[in-house]
């Protein structure tokens, strides 16, 4: 495929656009290469530099970089560079690990509980993916992983006799007619 050498040249051919329109409705993408792609879908409608610096909000100089990055790599060369630091502990075998243990009620696993938390969780995922990751980290990466986090609210109304429920009930009132004072004696 051949690619243009400058800005000025770029115009979308149609497998380039249908290139590019197949990448931006994506979840997954970044939203810094969104943008890239937007400014590169802008230039094949037809825009100037300046009028997609003016809506997206960045310098001309930066737009005309994104777009000479495009020239020269395609899509690929639109991503950040891999940045420097450790590496992720939480990579796609643990959000694997994770979801499935999330998808699982903790009995069914071996667990003395009925609900995970974020403690628990962490622990169970510590031993079964050999990475430790703390809860609040964990709780960060649920969030980001569009998982609900919340506390658990224990009751022990499910373990309660409804018939004996009603007996009491029954008896309290009858306990409070009796008094003549009503309810609040007891």
């Amino acid at each position: 495929m051949m690619t243009p050498t400058s800005i000025a040249e770029l115009r979308l051919s149609p497998a380039r656009q249908v290139e590019v329109d197949q990448w931006l409705p994506r979840r997954e993408i970044a939203p810094r290469l969104r943008e890239r792609l937007e400014m590169v879908k802008a230039v094949g409608l037809g825009q100037t530099v300046p009028q997609i610096a003016q809506w997206s909000g960045r310098t001309e100089r930066t737009v005309r970089h994104w777009l000479r990055r495009y020239v020269q790599g395609g899509v690929a060369a639109l991503a950040d560079a891999p940045r420097a630091g450790r590496p992720v502990a939480a990579d796609a075998a643990y959000r694997r690990a994770a979801e499935s243990a999330l998808g699982t009620p903790p009995r069914t696993v071996g667990r003395p509980f009925d609900v995970w938390t974020s403690a628990r969780l962490s622990a169970y995922l510590a031993e079964t993916t050999g990475v430790r990751i703390a809860p609040g980290w964990l709780r960060a990466l649920l969030g980001r992983w569009d998982y609900v986090c919340g506390r658990p609210k224990h009751t022990l109304k499910h373990l309660q006799d409804p018939k004996a429920v009603a007996a009491c009930a029954e008896e309290l009132a009858a306990a409070a007619s009796k008094s003549g004072r009503g309810a609040r004696a007891i």
